[in-house]
């Protein structure tokens, strides 16, 4: 589910572009699908790309310490901050394009790692208090 998380936020980031193809009658149909196609495909690749990096945080975080917490709590927030930083230093030192494309993908992985351990950590934290409510709802039946 949280891969699927990762190619639905790249379909909604590209709903502006699909507007521009609903209010503008001269694009055809055909380029709408191509647009969505190539959203969804990079939201796929991103999913493939963070999957195995992302299993393996998640193995740490759940054995580590507070300090695996710690810093599974500050993930989603320092990974948009690095994917600026790199794409703030594409513009500074302009590099090869081989270079240009390496950044391309450390930005690809860094975004969408900030939205897949959102997304897993917001679906694990739902499940706890969901865990938690009905253990109190049943504790409460019990000596009620």
């Amino acid at each position: 589910m949280t891969t699927a998380a990762i190619v639905m936020a790249f379909m909604v980031v590209t709903l502006p572009i699909a507007a521009v193809f609903f209010i503008d009658g001269d694009f055809l149909a055909g380029d709408y699908v191509e647009v969505v196609l190539v959203a969804a495909g990079v939201g796929f690749a991103a999913s493939l790309l963070i999957l195995p990096v992302a299993f393996g945080f998640e193995r740490l975080v759940m054995r580590g310490g507070r300090a695996w917490k710690v810093l599974a709590a500050c993930t989603p927030v320092a990974s948009p901050i690095v994917a600026a930083l790199i794409l703030v230093s594409l513009f500074k030192i302009q590099p090869s394009a081989a270079v240009s494309n390496a950044f391309g993908v450390a930005i690809l992985f860094f975004m969408g790692f900030s939205v897949y351990w959102s997304t897993l950590w917001s679906l694990s934290a739902v499940h706890y208090g969901a865990w938690r409510l009905t253990q109190r709802m049943s504790r409460n039946r019990r000596f009620g």
